[in-house]
């Protein structure tokens, strides 16, 4: 089984930059241009039904200067790949940060990802669709993805580190898993058309995915606890500073309000 380095490697390598890049200012608009126009015609027509003649055509250029860039189809939808991976990446990574916690790091990375895929779903189902043409461009399909998998692996693996997820769950099938479980809700949902409410879909799946991992969302958790120094079994009622007691067992306040004392009366 490949390692972790391995599989991003293998990611990078399939979305790569190509080695060698126009050398004139003039050459790099071309190529660009290319590749604006390969995406608007893959989104417009699908993969199979589109052409290097189309995509010429839309771009402005010869039918010959489309192989000056590129050598194929492929070799061109691997570019528009890239770039679109480039995009995803910018939009999810806009999404405001609310908090370092796990929790909130993942809330914010579910946010952000069904937010990318609203904007570029088009060119997702096209993604979708190709994975099953041929090796290469289920290879591309597969970096794509790694690329998401691979960070989530690792932020799995920093949080057992931390003691916040169990030694037992692996990090690599676990973010494949959960990873799948984001992609394909967001597939279904604009792709598909099954109708849902952000808010709802994103605290779901949070909510899914700590679960999974063993990790408590804050609103979920209980209140922090502390020394009460007066003596109770069930309740201490803290009104305008008072202690109401019950009876005379020790016990512990919330933070805040009313609290429950440890043990049974």
């Amino acid at each position: 089984m490949s390692t972790t380095s391995e599989r991003d490697v293998d990611a990078r390598s399939v979305l790569a930059a190509p080695a060698t890049l126009p050398v004139t200012e003039r050459g790099l608009r071309t190529r660009a241009k290319l590749i604006s126009a390969a995406r608007a015609e893959f989104e417009r027509h699908g993969y199979l039904d589109t052409n290097i003649q189309g995509i010429a055509k839309r771009a402005r250029v010869a039918y010959g200067t489309f192989y000056t860039y590129f050598a194929s189809k492929e070799d061109v939808f691997a570019e528009v790949v890239s770039a679109l991976t480039a995009d995803f990446q910018a939009v999810a990574a806009a999404e405001p940060r609310a908090g370092s916690d796990p929790v909130s790091l993942i809330t914010r990375a579910n946010r952000g990802y069904l937010r990318a895929y609203r904007t570029n779903a088009p060119m997702m189902a096209i993604m979708e669709q190709v994975a099953t043409f041929s090796p290469r461009l289920a290879a591309i399909r597969r970096g794509a993805r790694r690329l998401w998998v691979g960070r989530s692996e690792r932020a799995i693996s920093g949080w057992q580190a931390e003691g916040l997820v169990p030694a037992d769950i692996d990090p690599y099938y676990a973010a494949t898993a959960l990873g799948s479980m984001i992609d394909r809700s967001a597939y279904v949902w604009f792709v598909l058309g099954e109708p849902f409410e952000e808010s709802v879909a994103v605290e779901q799946l949070t909510k899914l995915y700590c679960n999974a991992l063993g990790l408590t969302p804050p609103a979920l958790a209980p209140p922090a606890l502390s020394e009460c120094a007066c003596s109770h079994a069930v309740r201490c009622d803290k009104n305008d500073g008072v202690d109401e007691h019950v009876n005379s067992r020790p016990g512990v306040h919330a933070s805040e309000g009313a609290c429950t004392a440890v043990g049974s009366a």
